[in-house]
């Protein structure tokens, strides 16, 4: 009679559970335990802060008395637990890694154990403090390889769509384990319950349960003796089957364990994460001679380094060995999104570095599996940093457009192409497991067979850490012997990738030119708004620090690298998105303050302080207005004589002079300080226009405006613009992750409560806009400067509701199929129709500084300072403010937050007009009490098509790092005046040399291409 496959799976599984009882030799409680200095007894409920871990110390000596018998100890700890033995890391105790091997030291002499304890599970959740259970079990690992490997056959039986393989191992199995003589006698039987997984939950569950004994010894050498014998023979039926059904496919595998740097923990409990699944995996490379372990994130290392610095050097061997390899050459696994240009760079220039220093080598491989997708300009990042694969699986996620290639060349804005890998294992993905079900079914979801037969793996308990286990290694070799299953081989990244490169070295591989975008976690452009504006002012803010330590050859460079370094940790694809609970971001605004604040100190400590004399800077690529804030009413009879200063609504003074700063221009000024006398007077209005010579702005009762430029003659919106509403938002999945589609159906449109005139004086009138909307309040500050084309919008909400977004709109008077975005690294166009699923898909997009939509005769462009998350659909451009949800931080966008967006009606489209507009309003000038302390040099660059990313003084050489940013190709002369160089050489990122270049006068000749990066090295 036949059975069905999951029937005959169901019951070779309950047949192989009879073996188990019989692996164990030994099984005895470990106790003595030591906590807070008194011998405790167990179970032993312990008190847990929160935040600290606890310990347990022991000892034990135990004499390994065959080199069949391996020693673990088994225990539960009351949470996530490192185990250290004579005071080292050596390994972990949590919910997948409930056992660990002792053998090692189990040679007769006592060993010291410590465990340290936090009552948490692999998420964060909260465990209950108890110390359960400690006990020592010896295990004949000879039969254990036995079950494993049998298990691997009843695997491969439940996943295979063979029909014929399945009943031939259905068979061969029930031959082996029907025939095994295990003793079935009641007294005997009684002893295997609790150690039987195939019966004890069943058996013990009835209305009585009989009493079973927790373990007394069935081993029995005879018993063994059959069941090896028997395996023997049942190994050589196997191998004869493998010639009819031949294995198909080449999983290339590696130990990994994703450690999220912050998530659903905070950063402190990640370091411990760190320590414990670093210590599994070491043992594992030692126990497991050809097995390979995969990490990324130079952060890890370097906390790990400083924690427990031999453990270090154990991983430093082991990379040396070939075993471990540092993949992915970034600081973290950064989100890819929401940071500039400049921040991923340092990503990876930090990242390769510490790689190279400590490990001697570079990575070659981009290692992004779980990022949220990723911007057009990385490819090119990507190549100056010596990588040439990336590797992802997140876009397997997509609602609803598959990504249409698992290989394939990705091109990047400026042309430069990486080999673009995804794999698609839905045994959790990049938390794979070596099992028939991820071979096989991997290995069928891989989509261009016909290129390759070659895939890979990663295999370890992740996003919470942990890592490997002890039975996915011994998995490896069963499902090597077994039939109808891809062949399973170790293998780092690099070797996977040089193995996959020779069968396709004759392909045309398809090519992807554009965004890799996710249709998904759409609202990580928005959560968590806080953050995202503090971070964009520390990036902005490093810049500045670093370009002023050039130009005044100071010495704080290894200063300023280190406040990268707490940047770029901030970035990871968990924290900056706002994907985390609340105390993570409690953290991120202490650490991205503290960089702003050790900015502004290393800034002021190149001028001499003196409050006689101002000096002001631009630190833009752009010339600028004189226009900068400062602490007092200023006037000056020195070199700016048209210099006005006023005092604002927000109480402060702002100066404006009818001079220009040239790009990183430095320029000092004595300054009378004065009482001001001036007054800002408010008057309430209804309906409201505030005009200068070039525009006209109306302002409706309700808070929404037009503008009219009076040089086009155009309105800026169709009615009416600068348009605030909300939405309830509900995603069906991940709260603070996701925006629900349907929400743009059912906008409330706010209307405000009060409107007035907060100044109006001889360089800019500013109204005030207010609303309240059931709690929370939102004021706008509308401010229209003489002689100003665009209209400036100050932004500062209280915000108190939940599961709730909010969006400005702007319907603009425009026609147009395709909109640009700002993505730092240039510009991206996409539609602004709904034509198919894959426009659809995309109803909230990245943009960085800028949102433009133009026809040919004039266009609307919105340009902000710290916002991420917009769409243009149709003519209407929507730009989202907050993201309100409640999962994983109840509070995420509650409360204070203040930004400012322009709006700009322009004649013809000049994508350099937007860039340069957007560098006022993010780089503006800045002011410092006194003079130089030391006489600088200037920086000409001959092409504003050309931006300034960085500006370094490394020991004795300057590094400058442009980008070509509008889409055009030119040559441009770079000046460097008042410094001498010896020699210049244009290099990589990493600086590299690629070439020398000629200069002459202190001048060097540049011939750029579209949306390029160039760094050049000048030797001083």
């Amino acid at each position: 009679m036949k059975r069905s496959k999951d029937f005959e799976v169901r019951r070779l599984y309950r047949l192989l559970g009879e073996l188990v009882p019989y692996s164990m030799i030994e099984n005895f409680n470990f106790s003595g335990w030591i906590y807070e200095g008194k011998n405790i007894d167990l179970p032993f409920a312990w008190n847990y802060n929160g935040i600290n871990h606890v310990v347990f110390s022991n000892k034990f000596s135990i004499l390994r008395k065959n080199d069949f018998e391996d020693v673990y100890i088994q225990a539960w700890f009351g949470g996530e637990s490192l185990v250290l033995i004579d005071e080292e890391p050596y390994g972990e105790i949590n919910a997948y890694h409930k056992e660990l091997n002792i053998t090692p030291f189990c040679d007769g002499e006592e060993h010291k154990i410590e465990v340290q304890t936090v009552a948490r599970g692999l998420f964060g959740t909260r465990e209950e403090s108890v110390f359960k259970y400690s006990r020592i079990v010896v295990y004949d690992n000879e039969i254990r390889k036995v079950i494993f490997f049998v298990k691997n056959v009843i695997d491969t039986i439940k996943e295979t769509n063979n029909e014929s393989l399945a009943n031939a191992l259905v068979n061969l199995a029930d031959e082996f384990l029907s025939k095994l003589n295990i003793p079935h006698a009641t007294e005997n039987y009684i002893k295997t319950v609790k150690s039987d997984p195939a019966i004890v939950e069943q058996v013990s569950s009835v209305w009585s349960p009989a009493e079973f004994p927790y373990f007394e010894s069935v081993y029995d050498k005879k018993v063994k003796e059959n069941i090896l014998n028997g395996f023997e023979i049942f190994r050589e039926k196997l191998k004869s089957l493998r010639n009819l059904f031949p294995k198909f496919g080449k999983a290339y595998v590696a130990g990994h364990a994703h450690i999220d740097y912050a998530w659903l923990w905070p950063v402190h409990e990640t370091k411990r994460k760190i320590v414990r699944t670093f210590a599994n995996a070491v043992q594992l490379a030692k126990k497991y001679k050809n097995f390979v372990y995969i990490q990324s994130s130079a952060q890890m290392y370097e906390d790990l380094k400083s924690l427990y610095p031999e453990l270090f050097e154990q991983i430093r061997n082991l990379v040396k060995n070939g075993q471990w390899e540092p993949v992915g050459g970034m600081w973290v696994e950064s989100d890819c999104n929401v940071p500039g240009v400049e921040s991923l760079i340092r990503q990876f220039y930090y990242g390769q570095k510490f790689f190279e220093k400590e490990f001697g080598k570079i990575s070659k491989v981009a290692w992004l599996p779980d990022v949220f997708g990723f911007s057009w300009f990385l490819p090119q990042i990507l190549k100056q940093t010596g990588i040439d694969y990336f590797v992802t699986t997140k876009l397997n996620w997509n609602e609803a457009n598959d990504f249409p290639y698992d290989i394939c060349k990705w091109r990047g804005i400026d042309g430069s192409e990486v080999i673009y890998y995804n794999f698609k294992n839905f045994e959790e993905g990049y938390n794979g497991r070596i099992s028939a079900k991820s071979l096989i079914n991997t290995f069928s979801n891989f989509r261009q067979k016909e290129l390759t037969d070659k895939f890979f793996i990663s295999f370890g308990y992740g996003d919470g850490g942990g890592g490997p286990s002890e039975e996915m290694c011994e998995s490896y070799n069963p499902l090597n012997e077994i039939p109808g299953v891809p062949e399973v081989e170790y293998s780092t990244t690099e070797r996977f990738f040089s193995d996959l490169m020779q069968d396709l070295a004759n392909a045309k591989l398809p090519i992807w030119d554009g965004e890799l975008y996710l249709e998904l976690h759409r609202g990580t452009l928005t959560s968590q708004s806080r953050t995202k504006i503090l971070h964009k002012i520390a990036e902005d803010e490093l810049r500045t620090t670093e370009i002023l330590n050039a130009l005044f050859l100071g010495d704080k460079q290894a200063q300023i690298d280190e406040l990268w370094k707490v940047l770029l940790r901030n970035e990871f694809h968990d924290i900056l998105p706002g994907s985390s609970i609340k105390e993570v971001y409690e953290d991120t605004e202490k650490e991205l303050n503290y960089v702003i604040e050790q900015c502004d100190v290393i800034q002021k400590s190149f001028f001499d302080g003196n409050d006689e004399i101002i000096t002001i800077f631009n630190p833009s690529s752009f010339k600028q207005r004189i226009s900068f804030e400062y602490n007092n009413f200023i006037k000056t009879n020195d070199c700016d004589k048209s210099l006005k200063t006023i005092k604002t609504y927000r109480g402060n003074y702002l100066c404006v002079s009818e001079n220009e700063l040239k790009p990183f221009e430095i320029l000092s000024f004595k300054v009378q300080r004065e009482k001001s006398e001036f007054h800002n007077t408010q008057k309430f209005v209804d309906d409201y226009t505030i005009e200068n010579g070039l525009l006209l702005v109306h302002i409706y009762r309700d808070g929404s405006i037009n503008i009219f430029n009076k040089v086009l003659k155009k309105w800026a919106f169709n009615e009416k613009g600068n348009v605030l509403v909300t939405a309830k938002d509900i995603p069906a999945y991940w709260e603070n992750w996701d925006i629900d589609y349907r929400t743009r159906n059912h906008y409330i449109v706010l209307k405000a409560e009060k409107i007035k005139i907060v100044e109006d004086n001889e360089i800019r009138k500013v109204v005030e806009i207010f609303y309240d909307y059931e709690g929370s309040r939102i004021w706008q500050y509308l401010i229209l400067e003489n002689e100003s084309d665009e209209l400036k919008v100050e932004t500062k909400i209280d915000w108190h509701h939940r599961r709730s977004i909010l969006k400005v709109l702007f319907p603009t008077n425009v026609l147009s199929r395709y909109a640009k975005y700002d993505i730092d690294g240039g510009y991206i166009q996409r539609p602004t129709h709904d034509n198919t699923n894959f426009e659809q898909a995309r109803f909230e997009v990245l943009g960085h500084r800028w949102i433009d939509v133009s026809q040919y005769d004039h266009g609307v462009c919105i340009i902000n300072n710290g916002k991420y998350g917009h769409i243009v659909k149709g003519s209407t451009i929507e730009m989202t403010l907050v993201k309100a949800g409640i999962y994983p931080d109840f509070f995420a966008d509650e409360g204070e937050q203040s930004f400012i967006y322009l709006i700009y009606l322009h004649g013809f489209e000049d994508v350099k007009e937007f860039y340069a507009r957007a560098d006022k309003l993010n780089k503006k000038i800045k002011a410092f009490n006194g003079k130089p302390l030391t006489k600088g040099w200037n920086l000409n660059i001959s092409s504003d098509s050309l931006r300034v990313l960085s500006l370094r003084k490394v020991d004795e050489k300057i590094y400058l790092r442009i980008l070509e940013t509008v889409g055009s190709s030119g040559t441009a002369t770079i000046k460097l005046e008042g410094i001498n160089f010896k020699e210049v050489k244009f290099v990589d990122i990493l600086e590299n040399k690629i070439s020398e270049v000629e200069f002459k006068e202190g001048k060097i000749e540049l011939t750029y291409k579209p949306f390029k990066i160039y760094t050049i090295e000048f030797v001083l």
